[in-house]
């Protein structure tokens, strides 16, 4: 009895995204994977206007901790992302401990600053990442225009996992 129970919580921990509730589950088939994993970018203005990112939360850039965007290349756009999104973990990982180090290296040595090559970064991160049949990301999104009207503007947080078909 005790063995069942245990496993039962396995399971339900294993199933848990860092303690927070999915709000959006989206599929990724192995073909659009390999896609993705061929050609992590797209240059030029694509779906949801020119795809760079930037940190959001240091002393140039203040704010909450996040990754900002411009746009989106054809990826995250066509799953729903907007630029009303900010990207504040991944896998329960702060993106901060994740990308500060890592585009400090790349062309601009800026985190905080707009970048293609950050957006790359990014799309490589989540979806080159190996084992794994998910990815977990967790989003502060700004009210639209339609929720402010209707007297919402509060800003909101969600979860979602990006499930990868194999």
């Amino acid at each position: 009895m005790i063995i069942r129970l245990l496993l039962v919580l396995a399971i339900l921990v294993a199933g848990s995204s860092c303690g927070q509730d999915v709000s959006k589950t989206l599929d990724v088939s192995a073909a659009r994977l390999a896609e993705i994993k061929s050609k992590p970018y797209t240059a030029g203005n694509g779906p949801g206007g020119f795809a760079a990112a930037a940190l959001s939360g240091f002393e140039e850039n203040p704010g909450p901790e996040g990754i900002l965007f411009t746009g989106f290349g054809p990826y995250l756009h066509e799953m729903g992302f907007t630029t009303s999104m900010m990207i504040t973990a991944i896998d329960g990982q702060g993106v901060h401990e994740i990308f500060a180090g890592r585009w400090k290296e790349l062309r601009l040595q800026a985190p905080d600053a707009f970048d293609a090559a950050h957006y790359k970064d990014l799309i490589e991160y989540i979806f080159a990442k190996e084992p794994g049949d998910s990815v977990v990301i967790s989003l502060d999104v700004n009210p639209s225009t339609a929720d402010i009207i209707a007297g919402n503007n509060k800003q909101r947080s969600e979860v979602w996992r990006i499930k990868f078909l194999r």
